[in-house]
Parts: structure tokens; C-alpha cells; sequence
């Protein structure tokens, strides 16, 4: 039999369970609801996270044409001529091309490359030394006779040659004793030779001759040394004479 007190606690349990029921389908409720706000809150710090990845950032970004990228003070930054700038920044602008004055950038001057030095002309060279020393030169022929010249003050050149007698044989047989040539004159060479070569004409006693003369030299320091030869032609009553020194040697040495 059920009594009213049974009822009412029949009721009452009914009512508890229920109670816990409806409470624990609260907690289930709640726990879904803190549940899916979890996920919601993750959901949207994943997006932000991919939101955030995927946008520019700011120290790889590009800097506008007429301004340099640079890191100042751990910051990105574009530096332009007049920008603001801080003094406690000023190695780190030299570094990117900047020199902070008066609070503003200014870009650095940078000195040219030094030039090279110019290879240095070399000097020039010096006269070759004259082919002769200058000055008087007297000497003798191989026929004991005197022999002399000049050699002009540049020492390149032989002049006012005069010889002593030349002694000659001729053809028929005949002796000629002639000679006393002077006036002669030759360059010399490069090398220290010169050679004085002339015809001329003269008398033999009251006939007319023609004749050759050569004389060949060369220089060795104050000393010089050669070759002499004469030749004469002429006719005496109708008879022609050729006549000639043949070659002789000579030496002279310079005395003045």
C-alpha cells in the first residue's frame, strides 16, 4: 500500500532525480558549451595565426625608390636624405651611406679612389759621347813626313788637313817630290772614321797635272791612325808621266 508519505517521497526522489537530471544535462550542456568555445577561441587564433603568416611583414617589405632599407635600433626602417634621424644611431647610418646632422640623414660623401701614381717619364738619354775628342792632332806618315789636322768642337768633324812632303815614283821611271796638301776636310763617323777623298789640279816645274788624293783615318780616343795615297799625271816634252806615293801609313795624337 502506498501511503501519502511514500508518494511524497516518491515525488521527492522523482523530483531529485530529476534534479540531478536536469543537472547533469546542465553540466553535459556547459561542458559542450566550454567545449566548442575552446575550439571556437582556437579556430580563431588558427586563422589569426594564418591570417597573420600569410600578410606582409614588415622587414622583408620593399622600400620606395629614393630610400634605402635599413635596420635601426632593431626596426625596419627606409632612410631618405632628410628624414629624421637619432644621434645614437649614427654608426649604424654610416654603415648604409647616412650621416646624422642636426636631427636629420644626409647622405655620406665618399672620397674618389686615389688615383695611381703616373708611371714616372724615364729620364732622357744622354748625348752619345762625340764620335772624336776635339782639338788639334799632329803626327807623321810612314815616310817620316809631318801629317796634321783638326777636330771641330762638336768632334764630329776632320778639318784643315795638311801633310808634308809626299814622295812619288813615275812611270816611265822619274821621282816626283810633291805634296804639302792642306785645306782637307770629312765627317766622321759614328764609329771614329772619316775619309777625305779629292781630285785636283797643280804643276809639275811648268807643266800642267792633274791628281788624286786619298786619305782614310780613324779615331781611338785622343789617337788616330790611317792611310794615305797620292797619284799625279802629267806630260813633260811630250812625254806622260804617271806617278804615285802607293800607300803609306800614318799617326797622330791630339796635342792641344
Amino acid at each position: 500500500m502506498i501511503t501519502d508519505a511514500d508518494e511524497c517521497c516518491e515525488s521527492s526522489r522523482e523530483a531529485v532525480t530529476k534534479g540531478l537530471i536536469e543537472i547533469r544535462i546542465s553540466r553535459r550542456f556547459l561542458f559542450v558549451l566550454v567545449t566548442a568555445a575552446v575550439l571556437v577561441g582556437a579556430a580563431t587564433t588558427v586563422a589569426a595565426a594564418t591570417v597573420n603568416v600569410a600578410g606582409p611583414r614588415a622587414d622583408t617589405a620593399r622600400c620606395p625608390a629614393g630610400s634605402k632599407r635599413a635596420v635601426i635600433g632593431g626596426k625596419v626602417k627606409c632612410l631618405r636624405p632628410g628624414q629624421k634621424c637619432a644621434a645614437r644611431h649614427r654608426a649604424v647610418y654610416k654603415s648604409y651611406g647616412f650621416t646624422c646632422v642636426s636631427g636629420r640623414l644626409q647622405k655620406r660623401s665618399v672620397a674618389p679612389p686615389p688615383q695611381p701614381t703616373p708611371t714616372p717619364t724615364p729620364p732622357p738619354a744622354p748625348p752619345a759621347a762625340p764620335p772624336a775628342q776635339p782639338g788639334h792632332y799632329k803626327g807623321t806618315t810612314s815616310q817620316l813626313e809631318i801629317i796634321a789636322f783638326d777636330v771641330t768642337t762638336d768632334g764630329t768633324r776632320v778639318v784643315a788637313l795638311l801633310t808634308g812632303q809626299i814622295n812619288e815614283g813615275c812611270n816611265p821611271p822619274a821621282h816626283l817630290f810633291g805634296g804639302n796638301l792642306h785645306d782637307g776636310t770629312a765627317p766622321i763617323a759614328a764609329d771614329g772614321s772619316f775619309k777625305i777623298d779629292f781630285d785636283y789640279t797643280s804643276k809639275v816645274g811648268e807643266d800642267p797635272s792633274t791628281g788624286h788624293f786619298t786619305l782614310t783615318g780613324h779615331f781611338s780616343g785622343t789617337a788616330s791612325t790611317g792611310t794615305l795615297q797620292d797619284t799625279v799625271s802629267f806630260a813633260d816634252q811630250g812625254t806622260a808621266y804617271s806617278c804615285g806615293s802607293g800607300l803609306q801609313t800614318w799617326t797622330a795624337s791630339r796635342t792641344s
